[in-house]
């Protein structure tokens, strides 16, 4: 969304900001993880894991969010997965 990004609350709410993705990374530690591109996720709140290149995850809502092949690893070891 360019300099804009959406914001997918756990009530189901919809935050649009102003910011991009790049803008909100240095405010996110221990259990926000960037996994895509377009994508970070809390992942405290990963439902599931789905194998693949790079994988897909289930969020709470039944989203699918896609993980990039260089984040895998990360994320695996992140969700405790081997």
């Amino acid at each position: 969304l360019g300099s804009y990004c959406n914001i997918y609350l756990t009530n189901n709410k919809k935050i649009i900001a102003s910011k991009n993705l790049a803008e909100f990374e240095p405010a996110y530690k221990n259990d926000f993880l960037r996994i895509h591109k377009s994508h970070i996720v809390n992942i405290n709140f990963v439902e599931r894991y789905i194998r693949g290149e790079g994988g897909m995850v289930i969020m709470p809502d039944g989203a699918e969010v896609s993980v990039s092949r260089s984040m895998k690893t990360e994320l695996l070891e992140r969700l405790n997965i081997s």
